[in-house]
């Protein structure tokens, strides 16, 4: 076999592995990025709490909204709650939570939206009445998603390097 045909099959190898990488890269970059979409989440404090207390909730919304509504109904809340706005801060908003005293210990996710419709999320998580409230880290919530994804995609695209440095 000629030497330009050795070489010219490896061209479509190497233009399919260099298109698989920017791909790669650009999907893990699109899922490190934040979404436009979405507010900052919301802060919730106390947290950990104990069924029967109470937690704030605020909110970062975009400068300029008018309102701001949060959904408890994991919490067997209401689904449309306005939020009040800061004095402090024109971009926070807020809102007092009660934690019914029959709520089971877990993970419960809160949603909001903003008045301009960017979306907001919260974690309010409810320990035990007894023994000991836990730390409350950030390994709390489970695994990252994102984090998942753009560690497979990384590893992918180093698999599809290496490949191609051995050719």
């Amino acid at each position: 076999m000629a030497k330009g045909t050795a070489m010219s099959a490896a061209l479509p190898f190497r233009l399919v592995a260099g298109a698989l990488l920017g791909l790669v890269l650009t999907v893990a970059l699109f899922l490190a990025l934040p979404s436009t979409a979405w507010a900052e989440d919301a802060q919730v404090d106390p947290n950990p709490v104990r069924p029967g207390a109470q937690v704030d909730v605020v909110a970062t919304c975009p400068a300029g909204v008018g309102s701001a509504s949060i959904s408890a109904t994991t919490l067997d809340g209401a689904s449309n709650m306005p939020m009040l706005a800061s004095a402090k801060n024109p971009r926070e908003w807020s809102v007092t939570l009660t934690i019914p005293a029959e709520t089971q210990p877990g993970t419960y996710a809160l949603g909001g939206t903003c008045g301009d419709g960017t979306g907001f999320t919260a974690t309010v998580t409810v320990a035990t009445v007894l023994g000991p409230m836990g730390g409350g880290g950030s390994t709390m919530r489970g695994p990252s998603a994102t984090l998942l994804i753009t560690g497979s995609l990384l590893l992918v695209a180093s698999i599809a390097v290496r490949r191609l440095a051995r050719r």
